[in-house]
């Protein structure tokens, strides 16, 4: 399991340091993290993610909940690969098909959230400071 894990972080480490420096540049220039909200000021699918997951994590599900509902989804399909690829120690064949169903799920909460509650609560809000907005004030 741990050679898996040793060399999974081996060969994406660039990927990891690129990730990295993505965050530290966009938190100090925008002071927000997601490239979407970042161009258009509009939030993505994925938007509260990371909070809902942190939430939903720690006991409190209703708040996750009400930052991204497709946060559970993600968490089981976390658990179900990290099992699979780590503790199995193989791919899994239906990895593809899963993370469609998943992301698909993902994006018709966001349509619904988009039509039924933008602008609301946070994350359901516009970044006015997006950069669509910076360059038509230039």
């Amino acid at each position: 399991m741990w050679d898996r894990l040793k060399k999974d972080i081996k060969s994406f480490y660039p990927a990891i340091l690129l990730f990295e420096l993505y965050n530290i540049i966009v938190r100090l220039l925008f002071h927000a993290y997601c490239p979407f909200l970042i161009v258009t000021g509009f939030p993505c699918a994925g938007c509260g993610m990371t909070r809902a997951v942190f939430y939903i994590l720690t006991g409190r599900f209703a708040r996750g909940m009400e930052l991204n509902p497709a946060a559970p989804l993600w968490i089981l399909f976390i658990i179900w690969f990290f099992a699979e690829r780590y503790l199995r120690g193989r791919t899994p064949r239906a990895l593809k098909p899963v993370l469609a169903v998943v992301a698909a799920v993902t994006f018709g909460i966001y349509l619904y959230r988009m039509i039924c509650f933008f602008p609301g609560n946070p994350p359901m809000v516009f970044y006015r400071n997006n950069l669509i907005s910076r360059i038509l004030r230039l």
